[in-house]
């Protein structure tokens, strides 16, 4: 897939970046099978993966923003929090 397909979201074009290994089939019906049930299961595995990667990552990705969200906010109340807790153990 291009890369522009893949900025767009296309839902064809989703999993573009990962790489499908195929199996090609013979010339008996037996070898056909066999290949169609390799593909299969390849495609079963490759969609797992590659749902669990991107599920994960927007996770991360979400937690990272949370977290980051909060030291902003309560990183400025670091400094008071200091100098009262010290002056707190002074006049205790």
């Amino acid at each position: 897939g291009t890369p522009s397909a893949i900025a767009e979201g296309h839902p064809s074009r989703w999993m573009a970046p990962w790489r499908r290994i195929v199996t090609y089939p013979g010339a008996g019906l037996d070898a056909r099978m066999r290949a169609f049930g390799d593909n299969i299961v390849s495609r079963m595995v490759g969609f797992t993966v590659r749902t669990t990667v991107l599920i994960s990552a927007g996770v991360m990705l979400t937690l990272t923003g949370i977290v980051s969200l909060l030291m902003v906010t309560f990183w400025p109340l670091v400094p008071p929090a200091i100098i009262g807790l010290v002056l707190g153990a002074l006049f205790i």
